[in-house]
């Protein structure tokens, strides 16, 4: 049993420190010029053409291809890799989009296969198309439906299963592969799970490129495993240098910075007129690689978000300390919203620019112990105009942000307590876990929101009954100073919604709560913030892989403050 033991350490052993060699007389590893700009969205992305076009297409080479999606189709706006050989055409991830109106991918790449045929004097049924991904989120992995029973065509699946046997990885995430897309190209597979489970690196031999997905990217990389990270990023690199491999540029699947060194442009944002240069180095790569062995040597409660000049470190929340607790002690004033079941609201804080009021906050509640039977809240939800507030004591807003504050007394009002709102009772607010919405303020620079941005929260869904429509409050999204803090009452009839869904699923889609809205063509200002003056408005919900466009009614606008202290009402 020990021999056996032995052997089978010897050969795991082995396997890890097999070296990666390149075919011989075929890599040139010329320098790579990119583009300096992409398509890269529209001020108003309900303009015509604004979707136009649909790709972004550049031949590196003739065998080579880089594609990136419209940013008005999708913000996400991923780039594609298309790489040929004599038998095969590796496609590496296929979009943010499942439609072939918005984005016919599958045609695109067709088409250059075909204009690759005929300049090699090939036919389609020479090559096999494989349609591969960096990893398994939507946003490159939506196309693959398009690709669905095509002749000529297999695609990779993303569980870490499939990929590990398409490509033969024999020992998940250790084993380095080798895939060859004929005797000339060679690729190596490198498993980097730690942005998403089954993350991986393509590195080609042909062209010294270094494909990194959502790993190592000019944008957020964001990081759902840490301890996978660091073990990832140091592996990549120990992978690159051990094989002394000529690396001509890192490329990864988003561009998310500007031009300006440590700001990046908002998630969501369907506009970047200056953005960063897709391609990276073994610079990038190795600062990336020190933070993570830094921040994993300084242990878990030193861990933190990092702005680079090219890149933002940015560990997600389950895989970040707590905030210090007992901090941000004030009286913190939060603005109630009934829903269609008596008891239960939205609650959102009233936030400022600076400490300890830096975070919009949005979560669901319960109110119970009223002092006045029954609760003072409206029971015909379809007409709500006025404002609710709350007062609570004072205390930690840390606290209630890290779960440890679960319920608290508080006095509530109609109106705002702050300018001569109406007491009404004393009740109790149960919280109800998660918070929908934790994101704080920034008083330095960033880049604002354009065009208007707000997110729903379901009010009151109707549309099994004769009305047929959706309530929700919009939320405005608070970005950059001075900004205002907007609450509208909105109606959609999912009949005036276009999408690539059936009524049911987009019914379900639209009722997920923290949707978030672009209404493009309406400038992000005070001026043009939505009121019960503007009627219909068409807005895209954004992130969206089905293409959904939907056009609301403004019953009314809640209340507005203006920042960036978000005391002053919006019609001062």
């Amino acid at each position: 049993m020990l021999l056996l033991f032995v052997i089978l350490i010897g050969i795991v052993s082995s396997h890890l420190t097999d070296p990666f060699v390149c075919p011989t007389g075929y890599s040139t590893y010329l320098p790579v010029k990119l583009p300096t700009s992409w398509i890269n969205g529209s001020i108003n992305c309900f303009d015509k053409g604004a979707t136009r076009p649909d790709l972004d297409i550049f031949p590196i080479n003739n065998d080579t291809y880089i594609l990136r999606e419209n940013k008005c189709i999708n913000y996400e706006a991923p780039f594609m890799y298309l790489l040929f050989s004599n038998d095969t055409v590796l496609l590496i991830d296929s979009g943010a989009t499942v439609s072939f109106i918005s984005l016919p991918i599958q045609q695109h790449v067709e088409t250059l296969i075909t204009h690759w045929c005929i300049n090699n004097k090939k036919e389609r049924a020479d090559l096999e198309l494989v349609v591969a991904h960096t990893h398994n989120h939507d946003d490159h992995t939506a196309g693959d439906v398009q690709f669905k029973y095509k002749l000529f065509t297999t695609i990779v699946n993303t569980s870490i299963e499939e990929v590990s046997r398409y490509f033969h990885l024999d020992n998940w995430p250790n084993t380095i592969g080798t895939y060859d897309l004929n005797n000339q190209r060679r690729l190596a597979i490198i498993p980097i799970p730690g942005h998403e489970d089954s993350s991986i690196a393509f590195y080609d031999c042909a062209t010294g490129l270094l494909i990194t997905g959502d790993s190592l990217l000019p944008g957020r990389l964001y990081i759902a495993n840490f301890s996978a990270n660091v073990e990832s990023i140091s592996r990549l690199v120990n992978f690159i240098e051990s094989n002394r491999l000529n690396v001509t540029s890192i490329l990864g699947a988003h561009i998310e910075m500007t031009q300006e060194n440590t700001i990046d442009y908002p998630i969501g944002a369907t506009y970047q007129p200056k953005e960063r240069l897709l391609n990276m180095s073994l610079d990038q790569l190795h600062q990336l690689n020190n933070e993570l062995q830094q921040q994993w040597k300084d242990g878990f409660s030193h861990r933190h978000k990092t702005y680079y000049d090219t890149f933002i470190f940015d560990p997600k929340p389950s895989e970040l300390p707590p905030l210090p607790p007992n901090e941000r002690i004030s009286v913190h004033g939060f603005i109630l919203l009934p829903l269609d079941k008596l008891g239960y609201v939205w609650i959102s804080h009233k936030p400022m620019f600076r400490a300890p009021h830096d975070f919009q906050l949005t979560f669901l509640a319960l109110i119970t112990n009223s002092t006045v039977n029954p609760l003072p809240l409206p029971t015909n939800i379809t007409q709500i105009n006025s404002q609710w507030t709350i007062q609570p004591e004072q205390w930690s807003l840390n606290n209630l942000i890290n779960g440890n504050i679960t319920e608290f007394r508080t006095k509530l009002y109609t109106g705002n307590f702050e300018q001569s709102g109406r007491y009404l009772c004393d009740v109790t607010v149960n919280i109800i876990r998660p918070l929908l919405t934790v994101i704080q303020l920034n008083e330095s620079e960033v880049e604002p929101y354009q065009p208007l941005r707000y997110s729903s929260y379901l009010l009151s869904n109707s549309t099994a009954t004769t009305d047929k429509q959706i309530h929700f409050y919009l939320l405005h999204q608070i970005r950059a100073q001075p900004d205002f803090d907007s609450i509208v009452h909105v109606v959609i009839n999912p009949a005036n919604c276009t999408s690539d869904i059936n009524r049911s699923e987009l019914n379900n889609l639209l009722q997920q709560n923290g949707n978030e809205w672009a209404f493009h063509g309406i400038d992000n200002e005070i001026g043009t913030r939505l009121t019960r003056a503007s009627g219909f408005v068409r807005a895209q919900l954004l992130g969206d892989i089905y293409s959904t466009v939907c056009t609301m009614y403004v019953i009314a606008e809640i209340q507005c403050t203006m920042g960036p202290d978000f005391y002053d009402t919006c019609d001062v």
